[in-house]
C-alpha cells in the first residue's frame, strides 16, 4: 500500500470518532551467554606394560560416566545502573492560524534540566509525529494536533534522550506520514523509537536497550488513542488498560530469563485527574507480581503520585515536560531516577521537582524556591494518597526500603 493510500485511510478512519480505553536498543539481543571452557590438563604418558599375573585377576567395572557440568546463571551486571524519565515532550501545535512552534530554531528546550536528567538511560513520550516535510496546516480538523520536523526532533539530541515512546493518542495527528517517518526519522537522529504504529506482527513486543551491561526491556503501549485502527494501516500498540496482563504477562514471563529487567512504559488515565483511576492501581500491580519492576505512565498531562509495591514502584503520571499548557497545575513536572542495584534490586526512587518555563521560549526546568515547593507538597500528597510516603532529601523526593533490598516489603496499599 503507498503512503497516500496509507494517508486516505487514516483520514477517513479519524472522522468516525476517538477510541478510549474501555474502562474509562540500539542492538540486537545479545547472543546467549556461553560458558567459559575449562582448560583440559596435557594426557599422561601411558604406563609401562606391566607383567602377566599368574592368577587371572576378576574384570573391574566400568568407570562412572563424569557428571554433566551444572548449568552457568547468565552473568549477573556488575554495576548500579540508572534510569531517568520525563513525560510528554512536544514541539508544537496547530491552532487556527497555523503552526505555533514551541521552540525556535536557535533555541535549547533542555539545556538548563540536562543535568538534572542525565543517567545511564534516558525516556521520554513523544507526543509530536514526526515528518520530513511538516505542512502549514494541520492534516486533521481536531482541536488539538500535533507535529513536528527533522530539525525540531534534534533537540532530543541535545538533551541526551536515549529513546522516545511513540505509543500515545497523538500518533495519528500527521496521518500516515507521520506513523510511518517518525520511527525512521528517530533512528537517524541515533534515538531508538518504543511503540512504534506497525504493519507487521507481533504488535506488542519487548523491545531491548543495553547499557553497562544490562539489558532493559521495555514495553511502550497506549491505552488511549483519537481514532480507531483501520485495516490495512499502520496500527498502534493500543490495548485496554484491563487487558495489560493478558496482552504483556506472557512477554514479561519470557523476559525473566533473558533480560536484567523490565520496564512498562503507558499512556493512560484520565487528563488532568489528581490520582489514577482504581482499575489502574490494580492493573499495574499484576504487572509487578508478574514480573515488571518498574510501571511508568503518561497522558493526564498533571503530575500524579507514586506508589511502592513490593520490590518495584508505579508512577502513575509523569505530567508534561514540554509542552504549551503553561498553567498552575500542568506546568508542574519533574524527572524521575531509577537506581538499580545487580540482583536486580530498584534500590532508590528520587523524584527531581521541574517545571515549564515560559521564558524566553517554554522549556523544563528544575523546581527550587516556591516553586520547588509547589512540585514537591503536590507529589508527596498524592503519593501519600496512594499508602505511600516520599521523603526530602535536599530539592527533591526519594523513595527507599523496596523488599529486595533486604528490607521488609511494605504493606500493600488497599
Amino acid at each position: 500500500m503507498t503512503r497516500l493510500a496509507l494517508s486516505l485511510a487514516l483520514s477517513l478512519a479519524a472522522c468516525s470518532g476517538a477510541g478510549r480505553d474501555s474502562t474509562a536498543g540500539t542492538r540486537p539481543a545479545a547472543p546467549a551467554v556461553h560458558a567459559e571452557p575449562v582448560p583440559s590438563a596435557s594426557p599422561a604418558p601411558a604406563p609401562a606394560p606391566a607383567p602377566t599375573p599368574a592368577v587371572e585377576p576378576a574384570p573391574s567395572a566400568s568407570p562412572a560416566p563424569a557428571p554433566s557440568p551444572a548449568p552457568q546463571a547468565p552473568p549477573a551486571a556488575r554495576e548500579p545502573i540508572e534510569l531517568t524519565f520525563v513525560g510528554d515532550v512536544i514541539f508544537g501545535r496547530y491552532r487556527d492560524a497555523g503552526y505555533d512552534p514551541i521552540p525556535g530554531p536557535d533555541d535549547k528546550p533542555f539545556a538548563e534540566i540536562f543535568e538534572t536528567m542525565r543517567s545511564d538511560l534516558l525516556v521520554g513520550n513523544l507526543e509530536t509525529p514526526l515528518v520530513r516535510d511538516l505542512p502549514d496546516k494541520s492534516p486533521i480538523g481536531a482541536k488539538y494536533r500535533f507535529g513536528a520536523s527533522k530539525e525540531m526532533a534534534r533537540h532530543l539530541v541535545d538533551g541526551g534522550f536515549t529513546a522516545m515512546s511513540l505509543a500515545n493518542n497523538h500518533a495519528f495527528d500527521q496521518r500516515a506520514p507521520g506513523m510511518l517517518e517518525s520511527p525512521e526519522i528517530l533512528k537517524e537522529l541515533g534515538i531508538i523509537a518504543l511503540g512504534a504504529a506497525r504493519t507487521d506482527a507481533p504488535l506488542f513486543r519487548l523491545e531491548t536497550i543495553e547499557r553497562k551491561g544490562w539489558k532493559v526491556g521495555f514495553l511502550a503501549v497506549t491505552a488511549r488513542r483519537n481514532a480507531p485502527h483501520f485495516e490495512g494501516t499502520p496500527e498502534l500498540p493500543f490495548l485496554s488498560t484491563t487487558e495489560l496482563e493478558d496482552k504483556l504477562g506472557p512477554l514479561i514471563d519470557a523476559a525473566k530469563t533473558t533480560h536484567d529487567l523490565v520496564i512498562v512504559f503507558i499512556h493512560w488515565g484520565d487528563e488532568y485527574a489528581d490520582a489514577p483511576a482504581g482499575y489502574q492501581r490494580t492493573h499495574a500491580k499484576r504487572l509487578l507480581d508478574r514480573g515488571a519492576h518498574l510501571v511508568v505512565g503518561h497522558h493526564p498531562h498533571v503530575l500524579q503520585g507514586i506508589e511502592q509495591y513490593g520490590a518495584g514502584a508505579v508512577a502513575y503520571s509523569l505530567g508534561n515536560f514540554l509542552f504549551e499548557n503553561t498553567n498552575a497545575i500542568p506546568r508542574l513536572s519533574g524527572v524521575l531516577r531509577a537506581r538499580f542495584t545487580p540482583g536486580p534490586c530498584l534500590e532508590k526512587l528520587t523524584f527531581h521537582p521541574a517545571y515549564i518555563k515560559r521564558a524566553p521560549t517554554k522549556h523544563p526546568a528544575p523546581a527550587t524556591g516556591a516553586l520547588g515547593k509547589a512540585v514537591k507538597t503536590r507529589m508527596r500528597t498524592l503519593s501519600e494518597g496512594l499508602g505511600t510516603a516520599l521523603v526530602d532529601e535536599a530539592d527533591d523526593l526519594v523513595l527507599t526500603g523496596f523488599a529486595c533490598a533486604g528490607q521488609a516489603a511494605p504493606a500493600p496499599a488497599k
